[in-house]
């Protein structure tokens, strides 16, 4: 297994749109950001330091696993597949030793939402790691290449299209400068389309146009919006893409881009070559000459459907993207708070009731927050962000609103946001209100925690259910046990409040009652 370190730095400019000139110590101070994407082809890993609106990339590790093609007919990744990757990361971790946890963003993508062993393999690759790995959308991938692409390249103001082809996925944007607006992912990539139809090791022009069509078949749901955006530059990222440019370039086919004509040639030399074996092209390194024919069907299909006639290349890709989302979290420019904020716009959430919700379950959460010692900030920010959207579902129904609401935070695409998280918030609305069902929370690592974040949650809807907009006194709480070792949650109101609230004391014995059924006895009382 070839293993590439480069150690060259590299300075990047990281445009918030916030003033720099702002009293901001994580501007002023060098910290180390470290973003690993573990792709279905190779295994990236960045580490920067980030001071002054810089990113510095001090050191890049890349080793090629090809984790996509150790998927079996039944989508599983097998043993051999999972202990190259697992040998990887116990290299990787060994660089990332020092960085604080908070310092580090892990993504898989494509092969990690395709296994159907992913969970099992996520636990192996965690533990070698010693770091959680998230797994992201396609919408998510496309949407980290994206920034990546644009902080690695001059694009002022042009209106852009990126493409980015992985192992087991290809993603295309659409954006103008920095913003993207027309994000896919495609199942199609240069391993699995390698796999379909050159897996033999032989090349001919039946198989390649064979290739071609398959890829022109993805692309059909897209091409016609595609094309019709009228983008001005194209620009092209990662591994498959930049290999083809190099060959182009070492042969004198183009001088600083991937032109069509020059594509041609390529693939009339790759044709020729007939075999896998015979691909011996400057700068196509022999690891990657098994996933290259697939990876140019994907990339001439592209170029013919979309009417490409000539495309830059980008040294940015998704772990680049991952490293400026991650300075973006420590400078508080972090992308999911305002993704939250349109999808309540989007679903016309009652912003101030949301408001309501989110203050007082946080300072509920303040007065228990030693039963979340554990990763306190990951648990905080879920029960924000479920408080901010618990109501989505009004939208649709009020009755079982909870459950649109869950559905909707599920299957959203919502930027900044992994697999996990969004599963996460999701369950926590789903078991915000009416019956409790303990069951919901088994699959999770720290089920037990997340049941006690549901129950700060749902007596904040309990208390703010008349909506009103005059603050109420913050009850006191705490989660202990009782002489039995069963766990007791006792909350102490204030007396004239809790006179005052009849319906409330109602809510509060129906709440007692179901959270009996999951093994916590909740007290009230007022404060005599």
């Amino acid at each position: 297994m070839e293993k590439n370190n480069e150690n060259n730095a590299e300075i990047i400019e990281v445009n918030d749109s916030a003033d720099n000139s702002a009293d901001n110590s994580a501007s002023t101070t060098k910290e180390v950001v470290a973003a690993v994407d573990l792709g279905s082809n190779s295994f990236h890993m960045i580490v920067t330091q980030h001071f002054n609106g810089e990113v510095k990339v001090i050191d890049r590790v890349r080793e090629m696993v090809r984790l996509g093609g150790g998927l079996d007919k039944k989508n599983r990744l097998t043993k051999v597949a999972m202990d190259r990757a697992i040998a990887a990361l116990e290299r990787f971790r060994e660089r990332l030793t020092g960085i604080p946890a908070n310092a580090i963003r892990v993504v898989g993508t494509k092969t990690l939402r395709t296994a159907r062993n992913a969970e099992e393999f996520l636990k192996l690759a965690e533990a070698a790691l010693e770091h959680e790995i998230e797994v992201i959308s396609g919408y998510e991938e496309a949407r980290l290449v994206y920034q990546g692409v644009t902080h690695a390249i001059e694009v002022m103001s042009q209106k852009l299209l990126v493409m980015d082809i992985g192992g087991r996925s290809t993603e295309l944007i659409i954006g103008e400068g920095q913003t993207p607006f027309q994000m896919d992912s495609l199942t199609m990539g240069s391993v699995s389309m390698s796999q379909k139809h050159f897996a033999d090791g032989s090349i001919s022009k039946k198989q390649m146009e064979a290739a071609e069509l398959s890829a022109r078949a993805e692309l059909r749901g897209i091409y016609k919006q595609y094309r019709s955006s009228r983008w001005e530059l194209a620009i092209g990222s990662s591994g498959t893409i930049r290999a083809i440019a190099k060959i182009i370039l070492s042969e004198g086919w183009s001088h600083n881009s991937i032109t069509f004509e020059s594509l041609k040639k390529l693939r009339k030399a790759v044709i020729n070559a007939g075999s896998i074996d015979n691909l011996n092209f400057d700068g196509l390194k022999d690891e990657r000459k098994p996933v290259f024919p697939g990876g140019l069907a994907i990339l001439y299909s592209t170029f013919k459907s979309l009417n490409i006639e000539e495309m830059l290349i980008s040294d940015g890709a998704l772990r680049e993207g991952l490293i400026y989302d991650q300075v973006g979290r420590i400078t508080n420019h972090d992308i999911r708070e305002l993704a939250i904020d349109k999808l309540m716009q989007r679903y016309h959430a009652d912003p101030q009731q949301a408001e309501r919700i989110h203050v007082l379950s946080s300072a509920l959460f303040n007065q228990v927050v030693d039963h979340f010692d554990i990763d306190e900030e990951r648990f905080e920010n879920a029960l924000r962000w479920a408080a901010k959207l618990h109501e989505l579902g009004l939208a649709i129904s009020h009755r079982k609103y909870h459950q649109h609401s869950a559905y909707l935070i599920m299957n959203s695409d919502i930027p900044g946001f992994s697999r996990q998280e969004q599963r996460t918030v999701s369950t926590i609305v789903m078991a915000h209100r009416m019956k409790l069902k303990s069951k919901l929370f088994d699959n999770f690592q720290m089920g037990e925690t997340m049941i006690k974040l549901t129950i700060i949650l749902r007596i904040s809807v309990i208390l703010l259910r008349g909506r009103s907009s005059n603050p109420i006194p913050l009850p006191k709480i705490s989660f202990n046990h009782d002489g039995n070792g069963d766990d007791q949650i006792e909350i102490i109101f204030e007396e004239e409040w809790l006179q005052q609230h009849a319906l409330t004391q109602y809510d509060l014995n129906a709440e007692a009652a179901q959270l009996k059924n999951i093994g916590f006895k909740l007290h009230y009382s007022a404060n005599l």
